[in-house]
């Protein structure tokens, strides 16, 4: 299977760093991400010191090749409405993990044009969504980052790990379920549609 994490901060990094563990070489990853690595990003994203300044995507694909001597396919660019469609062709399943709204839109127009699944990944200060793109409406911009928040590595790996169930239950029976948590009160359901 082919897949396309677009988006490899705290969500999308920690994400990969899990498909490779747990699923090898049965899976063809491609990344998408402009953003380089800064000081701030370690401390929640799988990011290392000397990695300071080098692109997300070409640090993450030097991890990943330590941890499993997979590699990845790595693009740092940006997502746009002109060149969406583009980074789709091949892919049999997205994994959006993108923070802005301008990209996610984006995303879902082309995934939408191009009839491929798509997945969406999100985090704000208490809450965490994995959300198939049928049922999916994009946030709105917020003022904050919810990555600069301490607890965001752990709302994040929280996040994977509702990913690893919607994965597990698509991969065997074709389910598509979304799930959500509130960090609050540590509790998990379906979204509200």
């Amino acid at each position: 299977m082919r897949i396309l994490v677009c988006g490899v901060g705290t969500l999308g990094g920690n994400l990969v760093e899990h498909l490779v563990r747990r699923e090898g070489d049965g899976l063809q990853l491609r990344v998408l991400d402009f953003d380089k690595v800064e000081q701030r990003n370690l401390s929640n994203q799988p990011y290392f010191s000397h990695q300071v300044g080098k692109p997300k995507v070409t640090s993450l694909a030097e991890n990943v090749f330590r941890i499993r001597g997979q590699r990845l396919e790595t693009h740092g660019k940006t997502l746009t409405s002109g060149n969406a469609r583009r980074w789709l062709e091949g892919c049999d399943l997205v994994l959006d993990c993108f923070d802005n709204h301008q990209a996610r839109l984006a995303l879902q127009t082309a995934c939408r044009q191009s009839h491929v699944p798509c997945l969406h990944l999100g985090l704000a200060s208490d809450y965490g969504e994995v959300v198939w793109d049928e049922h999916y409406r994009v946030p709105p911009d917020v003022n904050r980052d919810p990555c600069s928040d301490p607890l965001s590595r752990s709302l994040a790996l929280l996040t994977v790990a509702l990913f690893e169930s919607v994965w597990r239950d698509y991969r065997e029976t074709g389910e598509r379920r979304n799930l959500c948590f509130t960090a609050g009160d540590l509790a998990v359901s379906s979204p509200v549609l």
